[in-house]
Formats: C-alpha cells, sequence, structure tokens
C-alpha cells in the first residue's frame, strides 16, 4: 500500500514537472522554415535559395544517418530557421503524427567543421531518444551521452564554446560526461 501511494506521488511529480518542460518550446515565437528563409534576399540582394535548400538537405541526410545509428523510429525533420534563442533545438511537431522537429539557426552552421555540425545533430537527436525512452528525464548531460555514442567529446567541447559566443553566454562543461 505504502510503495503504491509512493509510485502514485513520483508518478504525480514528474507530471508536475516533466509536462511543464515539455511545452516550454511552444512559448518561443514560430520559426521560419527554409524554404522561406531561401527566398529571401542575400546581402548582395541575389536569393540564395540553392545554398540554404542543399544545406537543408545535407543536414537532413546526416539526421537521418545518425538517427539510424542511435535506432530512432520517430522522423525527425529538419527546419533551417534565421534565428532560434537556443542557436539549435529539437521539439516534438505540433503535425502529431509523432515526428519531431530540428530547428536550426542557417547562420550558425557557417562557422561548424564537419564534425561539430555531427556533434550537434548526435546531441539533439540525444534529446529525442532520451524522449523516447525516458520522457521525463531530460539533461544535457544524458543528451551528450547518448551522443558520444556516435562522436568524439572533442567535437561536443567544440560546439558548446560556439554556442556559448553566439548566445553571450558562459557555459560550464559539467554537461560532458568524463571520458
Amino acid at each position: 500500500m505504502v510503495k503504491s501511494v509512493l509510485g502514485r506521488r513520483l508518478l504525480r511529480l514528474s507530471f508536475l514537472i516533466g509536462v511543464p518542460l515539455l511545452l516550454l518550446p511552444t512559448l518561443f515565437p514560430r520559426k521560419l522554415s527554409a524554404r522561406r528563409l531561401a527566398a529571401a534576399p542575400s546581402a548582395t540582394g541575389s536569393p540564395h535559395r540553392e545554398s540554404v535548400l542543399a544545406r537543408g538537405e545535407r543536414l537532413q541526410d546526416l539526421v537521418n544517418e545518425i538517427r539510424a545509428q542511435l535506432e530512432i523510429t520517430s522522423p525527425v525533420l529538419v527546419s533551417l530557421v534565421p534565428e532560434n534563442k537556443l542557436v539549435v533545438s529539437v521539439e516534438r511537431s505540433k503535425s502529431g503524427n509523432g515526428a519531431f522537429s530540428l530547428l536550426v539557426e542557417a547562420g550558425f552552421l557557417d562557422g561548424l567543421t564537419d564534425d561539430e555540425e555531427r556533434a550537434v545533430v548526435a546531441h539533439e537527436l540525444g534529446h529525442v531518444w532520451i524522449f523516447t525512452h525516458h520522457p521525463y528525464l531530460q539533461t544535457e548531460e544524458q543528451a551528450n551521452q547518448i551522443a558520444m555514442r556516435v562522436v568524439e567529446r572533442s567535437a561536443l567541447d567544440g560546439v558548446y564554446e560556439k554556442v556559448w559566443k553566439r548566445t553571450g553566454a558562459k557555459g560550464s562543461l559539467v554537461y560532458l560526461p568524463v571520458e
């Protein structure tokens, strides 16, 4: 009897904490799609549709590759956006089809090496993996542990430094598990 009461209280507590965390991304303004971003003129005034669309397709291919390596069955669709307060984020798709949306600030990709780009995708897919296996236990450290199944820690180190520089924040690498 005591175990069932305690179990119900823990379940209730996980919902009270977990549901608001899952709904947090809905508070952010909706982003532009890669197609709308591609239609915008560049600084020189000419459209840059091919480069943005090609970049989006290449990133989607990378997502599909890493998703297969991590055995994630849910679809994850890439959207390149002009601005993202988190720089890169993943959220459950609003379509209700079980898919996830990976939102990437397009300009952030310019400063990444191929290994760092792969680390960004692996980290975000780490969040998807955790959500599909343990939906109320999301942490940055867990996402990095999942990511390190397919990328090197050094690539994640570089990504964190670039995110902090871009956002003007300074974080701590306590999010990265010790090797």
